[in-house]
């Protein structure tokens, strides 16, 4: 890592002075010392749970059919939801870029660098660490992230961007296969990373599927969403 950049780029992107309100409110004061105080994506997922809790509240939702989804530092924290809390049935998420699904070992694109300079609300300081050089500094990847949301529903949607890297998405959850494969008997299904809208590496639990237009979540991401949840509760 380069302090004078991270210095620079902190100026450039200050955070400090919005990143832990609100919410923030609810847990002890940060102690700038520790490399784990509870982070912005940890956090939103934390709410999320919440979220869930009131629905099991009102009899008019059936809360066990539940699907979290979110799209970009939100698609990172309902993966984060769902691999914290068995309730979420259906985890859907849209576009997660580096700290999400993509493999942090490629050091691709949004890589564990840039997610330490740019957002450094997002991940606690202990991260950092591997920011050198994750590839031999790592002794863990995304992929046992991911598979933390096993035996439930997982569908990935990924979009083109270069700076997001939906096949390091395809690699992790190719990575991850076999914890589904041993809990449901099926995962990823087999083949290579699919071309743009193609929908053969979605299979009953576990699925990858990726498209070209801008970030976001499309209407192509709903409908994809939507047959898979109700696939996954049909069965």
């Amino acid at each position: 890592p380069d302090p004078e950049r991270w210095a620079k780029d902190a100026e450039k992107y200050p955070q400090d002075k919005f990143a832990y309100t609100g919410v923030f409110d609810l847990w002890p004061k940060r102690d700038p010392k520790r490399t784990d105080n509870i982070t912005a994506i940890g956090a939103w997922g934390w709410t999320l749970s919440r979220g869930l809790d009131l629905a099991f509240t009102i009899p008019e939702i059936d809360a066990k059919r539940s699907v979290v989804t979110g799209c970009s530092r939100l698609g990172k924290s309902a993966l984060m939801a769902a691999a914290r809390d068995e309730r979420f049935a259906v985890c859907v998420p849209n576009q997660t870029g580096g700290g999400g699904v993509p493999l942090a070992k490629r050091d691709y694109g949004e890589n564990v660098s840039t997610e330490n300079r740019m957002f450094t609300h997002w991940y606690c300081t202990a991260y950092a660490k591997y920011a050198a050089d994750p590839a031999k500094l790592l002794t863990f990847d995304q992929h046992l992230f991911v598979a933390c949301v096993a035996p439930r529903a997982l569908l990935v949607e990924g979009f083109g961007s270069p700076w997001f890297d939906t096949e390091g998405e395809y690699l992790a959850l190719r990575a991850a296969s076999p914890v589904w494969e041993l809990l449901c008997g099926s995962g990823l299904p087999a083949g290579t990373w699919p071309a743009p809208y193609e929908t053969s590496a979605i299979g009953p639990r576990l699925g990858y599927v990726h498209r070209t237009e801008e970030h976001g979540i499309a209407a192509c991401d709903w409908q994809w969403m939507l047959d898979f949840a109700d696939g996954v509760f049909k069965r």
